[in-house]
């Protein structure tokens, strides 16, 4: 299959729904200059490709109790770094792992409570020889609490797609659009959920995918984020995540080369405010969805039980 190079409206269409994968074609041609029927077909091609492998749903944690364990680990002695994911799988649920150039990799672990001095060095212990560099848990809390419809429209998008149409969900679940359409709205506002993409280091041709992941002092946390978007608008690819650490901001972003990508860290060094700013480059990204799915359907199980009755 002949590879596709990406252009300038490629990224942007890439970008806009790396916000918000469900931005309509219709509203992103008028952002971009184009009919929605060209942007439709570009999105088609990308996702043909495998540039764009899937259009996720991201869930906060937060909302079912649970925190997310961001484990940063270097592999050593040629232990492989899928190996490193299977190992890790086996204390919890993974929100998501990430592949670097080299020997790192991260992974977002999904965690009841914080990790005790017992538990921590068995995860440790069970990594060897690939080291642990950091560790950082999250725990970003939500603003609203989910209900039966919630649940049962965050599984809809779960299962059938994150554009999947608010007409195509009401029918789906037997409740109206304007009842759907208040209810992702709420939960986007709550920071419950957030959509957003999937996207193939691999299969952008020509660009380098990169983390920049930024630890800064707490009180500079906007005029951080307002640099990065003021300064790399039309680099940004993925924002700071529901599901990341709140201590750090991470931001993707894409690059022509590796001297655009040493320029970004240099400027993001001296920005006000930064103590330490490090880059990792992508070759590897996935989502996973399985727990949510499964924690989601114990809570329908348990709204469906009868209450007990009193002796």
């Amino acid at each position: 299959m002949k590879e596709l190079t990406l252009d300038k409206i490629d990224f942007n269409i890439l970008a806009t729904l790396a916000r918000d994968c469900r931005t309509s074609y219709s509203s992103m041609g008028s952002m971009i200059g184009l009919t929605s029927k060209s942007v439709k077909a570009r999105v088609k091609n990308m996702v043909q490709r495998g540039v764009i492998e899937k259009f996720i749903v991201r869930v906060n944690p937060e909302g079912f109790g649970y925190k997310t364990a961001r484990v940063l680990v270097q592999t050593n002695n040629g232990i492989p770094k899928d190996d490193f994911i299977q190992r890790i799988k086996k204390f919890g649920d993974l929100a998501y792992h990430v592949h670097h150039v080299g020997r790192t990799s991260v992974a977002a672990l999904i965690i009841k409570e914080s990790l005790d001095s017992k538990t921590l060095r068995s995860l440790i212990d069970s990594l060897r020889p690939a080291t642990v560099n950091r560790i950082a848990v999250s725990k970003l809390p939500v603003s609203t609490d989910l209900g039966e419809t919630d649940l049962r429209i965050i599984k809809c998008l779960l299962l059938s797609g994150a554009r999947m149409e608010i007409s195509d969900i009401a029918n789906e679940l037997g409740i109206s659009e304007k009842t759907t359409t208040r209810r992702l709205d709420r939960m986007k506002e709550g920071r419950l959920l957030e959509f957003s993409i999937q996207c193939d280091p691999a299969s952008m041709i020509g660009y380098v995918q990169f983390a920049i992941l930024i630890n800064f002092e707490k009180t500079y946390y906007h005029k951080v984020c307002e640099r990065m978007y003021t300064e790399f608008q039309e680099n940004i690819l993925y924002r700071p995540s529901i599901i990341d650490p709140d201590d750090r901001l991470i931001f993707v972003l894409f690059g022509e080369n590796v001297f655009k990508v040493d320029s970004v860290l240099a400027k993001v060094d001296s920005f006000e405010g930064v103590k330490s700013a490090d880059v990792y480059i992508l070759t590897k990204l996935q989502y996973y969805d399985d727990w949510i799915i499964r924690k989601i359907d114990e809570r329908l199980l348990l709204s469906q039980r009868p209450p007990l009755s009193r002796m």
